[in-house]
This record gives structure tokens, sequence and C-alpha cells, in this order.
């Protein structure tokens, strides 16, 4: 290996706070604009990208990160030519994200009020809800505003808001079976078809693939990017209800017991039923779903989940999918910076705290 890979053990953060360091400057002035040019509708739509704006602000930057991974692979060089996609991807983000906190009732997200809470204290929920759904769709809208703005030429633009909308499509796709699993309880494999949907697609292959996409890439790399990126994305989730279970609240931004109460059928939680004795099995099914669970409940599962083997289980299937993700990475690129911050972000999504 070379000797300046062997120098530097975390390429991933330090290439990750390169990328921010434009990146966050770049969304920064993109929120400013567009707030001041919609200045001439309204002061409530002045309001609504206020709000757009700062909801944006505290995520991880993961997926914008990745579209520009996805680029270095491809050969490109120039971060601020990938800017606006890798925005347009935050920016959609932002949009599935406020749809989310609807649809799970959720009050906290990245450690502030969700936006539907936000608004329900002018006038009530419904107003809440229905503004919140409309900033959401403002917020889908302009991403792929962005796209049609970036400097790509008009191919690489149509091709990435094709690629761009088949993601969003197969996210909702997976978001419609997770409501449903909420009520029908999927087995196993039903679980893991909509983990790979929702993780998979859309937080490592698709910001990837958009990365990718405006290069003149080898179309051969795509099969290998979908290996890795399953492995890693269902590697992510697996760790998410994880730290849903185990979690640091404070550390998340975003309540611990949300999961808990609303009966979330999660992968760790369905293995959890499969193991554990029947008087643990009757505890999870008491409190798992049960809205007013509590702190002392969460403890009770925190209990059954270790003793029943099923923490064990995630942390090993973590491991697993980790070893199945590397070894895709010798075929996704031969630069051996760019291997060793493939292997890092692998190591990353199963070892974060949020």
């Amino acid at each position: 290996m070379p000797q300046e890979t062997r120098k530097n053990p975390n390429l991933y953060q330090s290439d990750l706070a390169r990328f921010l360091s434009k990146y966050e400057f770049y969304e920064s002035e993109y929120f400013r604009k567009k707030t001041q040019s919609v200045s001439k509708y309204s002061q409530e739509t002045v309001d609504l990208y206020e709000k757009l704006t700062n909801f944006s602000k505290g995520g991880k930057r993961l997926r914008a990160y990745l579209v520009w991974l996805g680029y270095q692979m491809g050969g490109g060089k120039d971060v601020s030519k990938i800017l606006p996609i890798a925005l347009a991807f935050e920016v959609a983000q932002d949009f599935v994200l406020i749809h989310d906190d609807i649809m799970d009732r959720s009050d906290l997200r990245r450690g502030k009020p969700t936006i539907h809470r936000i608004y329900e204290k002018r006038f009530g929920k419904h107003y809440g809800e229905s503004i919140g759904i409309l900033l959401g769709d403002i917020a889908c809208i302009s991403a792929f505003e962005i796209i049609a703005r970036s400097s790509f030429n008009n191919e690489y633009k149509v091709s990435a808001q094709k690629l761009f909308a088949d993601i969003l499509l197969e996210t909702a796709y997976g978001q419609a079976l997770d409501i449903e699993n909420e009520y029908k309880n999927f087995d196993f494999d039903r679980i893991m078809q909509f983990t790979y949907l929702k993780s998979a697609k859309y937080s490592v292959i698709g910001p990837m693939l958009m990365g990718l996409n405006v290069t003149k890439f080898a179309k051969s790399k795509v099969a290998t990017i979908e290996s890795y990126g399953k492995a890693v994305g269902i590697g992510y989730q697996l760790f998410d209800d994880l730290l849903g279970i185990f979690g640091d609240e404070r550390t998340m931004g975003k309540s611990i017991l949300s999961d808990m109460c609303e009966g979330k059928n999660t992968l760790i939680i369905h293995k959890a039923r499969q193991l554990a004795t029947p008087k643990g099995l009757a505890e999870i099914n008491k409190i798992w779903g049960n809205p007013k669970s509590g702190g002392r409940e969460l403890k009770k599962i925190r209990d059954i989940v270790r003793k029943c083997g099923a923490l064990t289980w995630c942390e090993d299937e973590n491991k697993r999918l980790m070893v199945v993700a590397k070894k895709e990475i010798g075929k996704l690129t031969r630069d051996r910076k760019l291997q060793q911050i493939l292997s890092q972000v692998a190591d990353y999504v199963v070892s974060r705290e949020r």
C-alpha cells in the first residue's frame, strides 16, 4: 500500500471534512438566495424556506458525501461541479424526513422539533401536518430544480433526473411496505425487502450512482455498487434499529422511545420474537407497540434482546455484511485511497453514535 495511505488511518474523515468545507458553504448560499428570491410572494413563503434551512442543519451529510465519492470513482475531480447533485440529494432527504416525521408522529428530528410540530403550535394539528406535507413537497421539487440548473450538459442532467426519480420512487415503495408492516407484521424476507429499498438503495447505492452517473464511467460497475451498497445499506439500517433500542437520545437527537411506542417491526425485534422465551415473547408483545411504554419498559426490552441472543445476532450480521461489502471494493476502483475510504465508510455505518 502506498506510504501516504498508511500514514492516514482515517482517510474517510479527512476527505469528508474537505468535502464539507465546500458543501456547507454552497448549501448555505443556496438557501440564502432561495429565501431571498421567494420574498416577492409572501412572508409566509419566506418563512417556509427559513424553516427548511434550519431543518436541514445537523444532518450527517452521508448521502451528499457518497455522491462525491461516486463522482470520484468515475474519475471526477472538480468538487465544485458535483455540489449541486450532492445538494439535491440532501434537499430530497429533507423532503423524505419531513413526511416521515408526520407518518411516525415524531416530535424531534436532529435534536429540534419536527416541522409539523413547529407549525401545529399556530393553528393546531391539521394545520401543522398540512404545512409539513407542503414543505416536504417544496423540498422535493426544489431538488429536481437544483439538478436542472447544474452545469452538466443536458444529456447528463436528463439522465441524472431520471435516475433520481427512480431512486425516490423506490424509496416511496419501501416506505409504503414499512407502513404496511406495522399492521401486518411481515416475515423476515419482506422486512428485508423494504429495508433494501428504504436504506440500501436510497442511502448508499442511489447517492453513489448519482455521482457516478455524471461521469464517463464503466456501466459494468453498477452491479458491483449494488452489491457493496446493499451490504452497507442493510448494515446501516440494522445498526439504526439497534440504536432505536440501545442508543443515547441526547446524541441521536430524537426520541429513543419512538420505535417502541410505534411498534416498529424492525429486523432486530423480529429476530427477538423468534429467539425469546415464551415469557420474553409475551413481554415484547405487551410492551412493543404500546404508546404508553416508557423508560422502564425499554429497559425490559433491552434485557430481553440481550438475553435471547438478538443483539448478538445483529452484531454478527453486521460483521458479515461488512465482509461482503469489503470484498467488492477492489472491483469498484483501483485507486488505493478510494479503496480505503470505501472500507472506512462501511465501518462507520455500523459504529456511529446516531
